[in-house]
């Protein structure tokens, strides 16, 4: 029960420790709590309890002496008791098991992605073919990019109050940085699958995105990338933030910027020349993007609504073919009438790769930027556990 301890801390001036408290909490609350009206390390350098430590360490180490046993076995000056392999395989079980038990965060996470999805998706219902479907499907993955901003604002709250549990144990040396920064993050990723799947399951046919096999299944694994990116950024913001307030302040900076600047709202050859130049290449949210509408829109055909043909006359006694056919070979569209003598029917795009092009973005690049996003992640990981070596939790 701990009554030892207690006895040494009530007799040098701490509160008493009511009997039905717990013997830990008591003493880190009275040891570590900020502002303590006692000077403990002054106290135990002055006290019986440290002369009496000191002889028997003095005794131990004498008979050591004696026995021949005075050279340091193999190992001994580790500062932790395991290797980091080890010591991450337990951590990471533990993270696992905290983050299963912890309902409110997991429900919070497959709220957000659900809600997200039926709300895009009712917005944007059911799109067929016609161009402004394809500007509207180009909007709706635009929001994709843009909900990424709550993931990362909901994983940082969580990642501070893991810090300072980390902050408390890592004064005894139970585990090491590197096991708690590994843990930390890809602790996350298995229920952030989970979520992200539910997400893409409501989301991708609601609003009736491109069918085909291939094109559900890249959407689906770079959503899922998407999502460990928008945790990881979380994680970084968080990990040189003092606090969830500071955090919170933080968080919207980058998002909201990288994420206007993608090149959906304004196209990149559109772009001030201050952000094409560098800041646009620096956003994973335009490789996001590129690689989502490509994805969707390669090789869909475009068939132009009747409000949303361009009508102009030909000449006098010929046809729109015979006007303008020779033209729209070489150039992007088509025209809906071509044997018609009068009101030649023109649409802007006759295949979603044209819409695309706009935007100099192409098909071409989808998995390459599938690649750049894992570079993102892998910078704000590195970034996270470094922090964590450098960030001093206990601050005294």
């Amino acid at each position: 029960d701990a009554r030892t301890l207690i006895a040494y801390f009530e007799r040098n001036g701490a509160p008493r420790c009511p009997p039905t408290a717990n013997p830990a909490e008591y003493i880190l609350d009275v040891a570590g709590k900020p502002g303590a009206r006692v000077d403990w390390p002054r106290v135990w350098r002055e006290s019986n309890e440290r002369q009496a430590v000191l002889a028997e360490i003095a005794r131990i180490n004498a008979l050591k002496h004696r026995a021949g046993a005075d050279r340091a076995e193999p190992g001994a000056d580790r500062t932790y008791a395991r290797s980091v392999a080890y010591q991450t395989r337990l951590v990471f079980a533990r993270m696992l098991l905290m983050q299963w038990r912890n309902t409110e965060y997991q429900l919070t996470r497959i709220a957000l992605q659900v809600i997200c999805a039926v709300v895009v998706g009712l917005a944007y219902l059911r799109l067929g073919d016609g161009l402004a479907d394809m500007s509207n499907k180009m909007m709706a993955l635009f929001f994709v990019a843009v909900l990424g901003i709550l993931a990362t604002n909901n994983v940082m709250p969580q990642y501070l109050r893991d810090r300072r549990v980390y902050g408390r144990e890592s004064s005894t040396n139970q585990y090491g940085w590197q096991a708690f920064g590994l843990s930390v993050v890809f602790a996350e990723w298995p229920f952030a699958v989970l979520a992200n799947t539910l997400f893409v399951v409501i989301l991708y046919w609601m609003v009736g995105l491109n069918p085909a096999s291939d094109r559900v299944g890249y959407f689906y694994i770079v959503y899922i990338v998407f999502g460990f990116f928008s945790l990881s950024l979380g994680q970084m913001i968080a990990s040189f933030s003092a606090n969830e307030f500071i955090a919170a302040l933080i968080a919207p900076i980058p998002g909201a910027l990288l994420t206007l600047v993608a090149g959906a709202t304004t196209p990149y050859p559109s772009m001030p020349k201050f952000f094409s130049s560098w800041l646009y290449w620096l956003s994973p949210h335009r490789y996001l993007l590129e690689g989502l509408i490509a994805n969707d829109l390669h090789g869909a055909r475009v068939h132009c609504n009747p409000d949303e043909l361009y009508t102009f006359e030909p000449p006098a006694n010929s046809t729109c073919r015979d006007y303008a056919g020779d033209w729209v070979k070489s150039a992007i569209g088509y025209i809906d009438n071509l044997d018609a003598t009068s009101a030649c029917k023109y649409c802007p795009y006759s295949v979603g790769d044209e819409f695309v092009s706009t935007f100099s973005w192409s098909y071409d690049n989808r998995w390459r930027n599938f690649g750049i996003l894992f570079a993102f992640i892998a910078f704000n990981i590195i970034f996270t556990i470094a922090m964590v070596r450098i960030y001093k939790v206990n601050k005294r």
